[in-house]
């Protein structure tokens, strides 16, 4: 199979609750490397990532490298990992996220004739057994290097909300979320799945104010501390009642098991009232 390498961004995952043990190990059943691009961190963060390179005997790679949360952070942390692989295909993979079957993309990643793959995502809301509808239904998220793709992120001021914003690879004009057909894009039916909204409630509250600082302001900047905030309600009653959450039928991949393990609890207590 072509050299594939998986794009991560990783910054204060346990103050964050980013299940990252399981997004590389999702990223690395579809792809041959995880770059993951970091930088100072006020917890654990480099502790948990160099024993995940241990686990991964060469496969990880982590490099570190300042950035500012500025409209453009994102489109300079890919540049980053882009620039320390020689892979052909090329994924972009949050630290919140698990692709669900990755054999039906192995076997399009070996066609010559597709260039970029595009997935539907399954967001999971207050517990991994339930699902919101959420603005991002596709993500074009694996691109082949040759054909001249590279990842753009359309945040901008007219959409300053990044809930709108389609980080893309492969468009080649704003607001091109769905490059043509003939440039080789196939959209799969395997999701991914996105757990951000089944962190800890404080965990996700506190990324919630990161991001109006990035986005929401206009300023796009934010001044790295950590929020004093009230945790997440989640409203899981009355998000089903309103018809925006239902249970979630799919299944998960195995390895998000310990992270669903240290979510028991909340989720066990989200779940008897809804």
């Amino acid at each position: 199979m072509t050299h594939s390498a998986a794009l991560f961004r990783a910054h204060n995952v346990e103050i964050l609750d980013y299940p990252l043990d399981g997004a590389i190990a999702s990223a690395l059943s579809v792809c041959d490397e995880a770059i993951v691009v970091t930088q100072a961190n006020q917890d654990r963060t480099m502790n948990v990532l160099r024993e995940l390179r241990r686990q991964w005997s060469g496969r990880l790679k982590v490099i570190t490298h300042s950035w500012q949360y500025d409209r453009q952070w994102q489109e300079e942390v890919w540049s980053v990992g882009m620039a320390n692989t020689d892979a052909e295909w090329l994924m972009y993979h949050d630290a919140d996220e698990a692709v669900l079957d990755p054999e039906p993309i192995k076997a399009l990643m070996d066609d010559d004739s597709v260039n970029l793959i595009r997935f539907p995502f399954v967001h999971l809301y207050a517990t991994a057994s339930y699902e919101i509808s959420f603005t991002l239904t596709h993500n074009t998220r694996l691109g082949r290097r040759s054909a001249g793709y590279r990842m753009r992120n359309w945040c901008d001021d007219e959409h300053p909300n990044r809930a709108v914003c389609q980080m893309v690879f492969g468009a080649e004009e704003k607001n091109a979320h769905i490059p043509r057909p003939d440039v080789g894009l196939v959209t799969t039916d395997v999701p991914i799945l996105h757990y951000g909204w089944c962190r800890d409630a404080r965990a996700l509250a506190i990324s919630q104010d990161k991001l109006r600082a990035w986005y929401a302001n206009g300023s796009g900047l934010e001044d790295g501390r950590i929020p004093d905030v009230e945790p997440r309600r989640f409203q899981l009653r009355e998000m089903l009642e309103k018809g925006r959450a239902k249970p979630y039928e799919g299944g998960h991949p195995g390895y998000m098991s310990d992270w669903f393990g240290e979510h028991a609890q909340q989720w066990h207590e989200i779940e008897a009232v809804a």
